[in-house]
């Protein structure tokens, strides 16, 4: 059986995983500390909720707070425990919703605009721009192609000790099936490819970018003061960045 990434983030499994994170990690924490006289003003945007991880931090730092997610089940989970916020379940390919210009600030946490093709991708980057206001900010972060643990088995991690690989390998190596079937659906270009890595035990197809082409990405949809950074929460140059890109990004006034 192979699995669709929709059919995945709606299992119990992983809506069980996503409910049981905990806090920001350290560059969420730099960059909403970063742009807080922003962000307590601001009409803000929260795409790719999940577990409501960070929308137990956001809604109380905004003016006003919108929670988005395309599983209906993690919208279920966080309603559940913020009954009172505005919280819906939709795709960030189609966010016509809302009006242009809404936000002050945009988030997409987690890798979530990695779970689609290119071009849906870049419909996300049009939605984002056409959304936020002039100035606005756009924070999100995706999978880096460039770094060298890009497409190695996750047990031949060389910046993890031998005992952790091999409790990884052990977990993993009951799947090897599903990832030999998901692997049939593999694209690989210069610039980007999507691939089954180990997450959630081989059920989902995500995509990775080199850092050169994010910022060309973005630079097409008009988007300006791009910005990478490491999980550190430190800026960093493209040939410096973690196995995760994290990214701001503005809404150009011109």
């Amino acid at each position: 059986m192979t699995y669709s990434n929709i059919d995945t983030y709606n299992s119990s499994i992983v809506i069980n995983w996503y409910d049981n994170l905990g806090d920001l990690t350290n560059i969420e924490k730099h960059i909403f500390e970063r742009y807080q006289p922003l962000i307590k003003n601001a009409k803000l945007l929260d795409i790719g909720i999940g577990g409501g991880r960070t929308t137990n931090y956001l809604h109380t730092r905004c003016l006003y707070y919108i929670g988005v997610d395309y599983s209906q089940g993690f919208v279920n989970l966080t309603k559940n425990k913020f009954p009172t916020l505005d919280i819906r379940c939709l795709d960030a390919r189609n966010l016509s919703v809302f009006s242009d210009n809404s936000f002050d600030f945009i988030n997409f946490s987690f890798n979530g605009i990695d779970y689609v093709n290119l071009k849906d991708r870049e419909i996300i980057f049009s939605e984002i721009y056409r959304l936020l206001k002039p100035n606005g900010i756009f924070f999100f972060s995706t999978h880096n192609m460039s770094h060298d643990t890009f497409n190695k088995r996750a047990w031949q991690n060389p910046n993890t000790s031998f005992f952790i690989n091999l409790k990884t390998f052990l977990k993993l190596i009951p799947f090897e099936f599903t990832h030999q079937l998901q692997k049939r659906k593999e694209l690989y270009t210069s610039d980007f490819a999507i691939i089954n890595d180990s997450a959630h035990n081989y059920k989902l197809l995500t995509f990775y970018t080199t850092p050169s082409f994010l910022y060309k990405q973005l630079m097409k949809f008009k988007f300006s003061n791009i910005q990478f950074f490491l999980k550190s929460g430190s800026h960093s140059r493209e040939d410096k960045l973690d196995d995760w890109i994290f990214c701001t990004c503005e809404k150009s006034i011109f």
